[in-house]
């Protein structure tokens, strides 16, 4: 029996004595940076977590279940996620559904990164109780069957990362596309030229995932060829800042009004990287996919600030932002530019379409909050409010996804 084996063996007795037991606290994994935690309240779990990647597998989970959930600042106390959650559900902002869902997924990824690293040591520490101020927060822990079911999803992910011959590969890992094979050289592999925004050294192999709506295993042993060669490298990158950590008042909205910022591009990966940006400080999202059927959907909504493509399918950027330029209702509304193609005949052409400002791919997450704010801070919020827009998924979701 391998390591690996052992390690799910162990892990699901240890599961089923707590819930046998009725015990609560927290179960820990691993110590120092490696260290994973499961809090258990009588028997059942709250929320699985660890501090790898905290912030970001917190994040990939709402997006991927909860697309329209906006949260604030989190409790202080912890599980913090559980807390963020009992509470959105009290406010009525979630489901019970898609909050086990957050739970689950979580928990999957916990216990998957457990099963992987057999050798890590466990320890059991018993608490009291846990503050829950109703019983809504009661609803949302798992039963111990529940648990098993995740446990043996975590189980299939890794014999399939096995099998497909991934396990050298850590998925807390950020692929970055080398220098020579950007798109801005024109010599990007064709089937790169979708996920290249994403391999820029700011998303994860799970990040990735997510945002692509395909299993780990799916994006990871596509990318294998690449990496193999070395023209995709794997590097460590930085959690994000917690729900805790206020966005700076610098960079986030002057009133309550949160600003819509609209984004026509045929690819939904870039749309879904601002999203990851703004959304979190504060803006709206309106992402368009079809610039032709754009032009409706931009009329009714009336978006404070537009990012636009340049190259598409259907359409060029700049015969767009010369016709909004032309109709009343966006002669005001700053559009800034967002493509590789970053020449002075570029920039110059964008400015005698109309363009505002102009931005090249990948955009820093500050530099890209301090242009919108510099373009709106000045612009007034609208008399009526406008309607809550989440992010717009494309493509196939995958079995056990979504809402």
């Amino acid at each position: 029996m391998s390591l690996n084996s052992i390690a799910y063996s162990n892990t699901a007795r240890t599961l089923a004595a707590i819930q046998q037991q009725r015990a609560t606290g927290e179960l820990t994994l691993g110590q120092g940076e490696q260290r994973w935690k499961l809090y258990f309240f009588h028997g059942r779990l709250l929320y699985a977590t660890g501090n790898v990647h905290r912030t970001r597998r917190w994040q990939r989970a709402v997006k991927r279940h909860c697309p329209d959930f906006h949260w604030a600042i989190a409790p202080d106390g912890e599980p913090w996620e559980y807390d963020l959650l009992s509470q959105s559900l009290a406010q009525q902002q979630l489901s019970v559904a898609q909050a086990q869902s957050v739970i689950k997924t979580s928990l999957e990824e916990v216990l998957f990164s457990w099963v992987r690293n057999p050798l890590l040591n466990t320890e059991w520490s018993s608490q009291q109780c846990f503050s829950f101020k109703d019983n809504t927060a009661l609803s949302l822990l798992l039963s111990g069957t529940e648990v098993e079911q995740v446990l043996e999803q975590a189980r299939l992910l890794w014999k399939q990362w096995k099998y497909l011959e991934l396990e050298a590969l850590n998925p807390y890992q950020s692929p970055i596309l080398q220098p020579a094979l950007r798109s801005d050289s024109g010599s990007t592999p064709k089937n790169l030229v979708g996920l290249s925004p994403f391999l820029t050294g700011r998303h994860t192999l799970w990040d990735i995932a997510t945002y692509a709506r395909r299993p780990i295993t799916t994006v990871t042993r596509f990318l294998l060829p690449w990496i193999q060669q070395g023209a995709i490298l794997l590097e460590d990158i930085p959690d994000l800042l917690p729900p805790k950590a206020v966005v700076p008042a610098a960079l986030a909205p002057s009133s309550r009004y949160r600003p819509l910022v609209a984004y026509v591009d045929d690819s939904p990966t870039v749309g879904e990287f601002l999203a990851t940006i703004l959304e979190p400080a504060g803006y709206r999202v309106l992402k368009i996919q079809d610039p032709l059927l754009g032009v409706a959907a931009l009329t009714q909504h009336r978006p404070d600030l537009i990012f636009m493509d340049l190259v598409m399918p259907n359409a060029s950027g700049y015969d767009l932002c010369s016709f909004l330029r032309k109709t009343p209702v966006f002669q005001h509304t700053p559009i800034v530019i967002l493509t590789s193609q970053g020449s002075i005949v570029d920039r110059t052409r964008a400015k005698l379409a109309g363009a505002t400002d102009f931005l090249t791919k990948p955009p820093d997450p500050q530099a890209l909050l301090q242009l919108v704010r510099n373009h709106l801070q000045a612009k007034p919020a609208p008399e009526r409010p406008k309607p809550s827009l989440g992010p717009t998924w494309n493509g196939d979701t995958p079995a056990g996804q979504g809402c």
